[in-house]
């Protein structure tokens, strides 16, 4: 890193075409906390069936966007709309059926184990009081399966290192069954390996026509796991669009302040940034 690093950003890139039509879109939201405005105007269309990655340096907006996304935040202005219809005239139950998500911190019930925590993803399909069905059960442990948690099933969270317990707030996402699923910061706790075994889960869902949003800090692997890749900066999108448009030096200098180059990642062709 150099002190002498330009400031200016290059213009946003253009989206790429996408396989599917808009499913999640923020229409000009202007978002905040109290007095504090974090996204003001914004607009970002996600199109069903792909993967697409938030980044951008801490306090750019990031987890506020994906908060508003899952109507956990209510925009001041503008309005956040699934298939069209604005979330806030939505049902929760029914935008719960439709959109889960992993925030950055979670709170499980006091002893709850692995299985009942999954449990609750299935909530939102058959009421907090209905009996367990086969379908449910079925839902649960591909969602143990997938995320390599089924022999922890029965295992008290309290038990469970950083990353076991990381996989399991993902398996009961997953649990949850819906077309979108929005990630904050999903690789944190988890070492390099469950990370890649994470990413490339992601790709098949993707792959299985699930709507994928998710924050990464990790700007290589956003741009080696997402076909989309959206760079925030103070709020606003700086850069939208395919990993080659966005991961550039430019975008590293002026987002970032790193000094790096660009090459392609010898085994999946993608941009890959190494400082100088």
């Amino acid at each position: 890193m150099t002190s002498s690093l330009p400031t200016p950003l290059p213009p946003p890139s253009t989206p790429p075409s996408t396989p599917g039509a808009p499913v999640l879109a923020a229409d000009r939201i202007t978002v905040g906390y109290r007095d504090a405005l974090v996204l003001e105007a914004l607009s970002l269309a996600v199109a069903a069936g792909t993967a697409t990655a938030l980044v951008g340096p801490n306090g750019s907006g990031k987890s506020t966007l994906l908060a508003a996304l899952a109507r956990v935040l209510a925009p001041r202005s503008g309005a956040v709309r699934l298939d069209g219809t604005p979330l806030r005239d939505l049902p929760t139950r029914a935008v719960a059926r439709r959109i889960a998500l992993l925030p950055q911190t979670s709170t499980a019930p006091p002893g709850a184990t692995v299985r009942e925590l999954v449990e609750q993803g299935r909530y939102p399909q058959r009421g907090p009081w209905a009996m367990l069905r086969r379908t449910d059960d079925a839902a649960m442990e591909r969602a143990l399966e997938r995320t390599g948690v089924a022999h922890l099933a029965d295992r008290r969270l309290a038990t469970l290192s950083g990353g076991e317990r990381q996989r399991a707030w993902i398996a009961m996402a997953l649990a949850q069954e819906t077309d979108v699923l929005l990630l904050d910061e999903p690789t944190t706790y988890l070492d390099v390996r469950h990370q890649l075994d994470l990413l490339r889960l992601v790709g098949r869902l993707r792959d299985e026509g699930m709507t994928v949003v998710m924050v990464l800090h990790d700007l290589n692997q956003a741009a080696r796991y997402a076909d989309r890749v959206v760079a925030l900066r103070e709020g606003r999108i700086v850069a939208d669009g395919a990993p080659e448009a966005v991961v550039t030096p430019a975008l590293l200098r002026g987002v970032f302040e790193i000094d790096a180059v660009v090459v392609p990642d010898p085994v999946s062709g993608r941009p890959h940034f190494v400082e100088r």
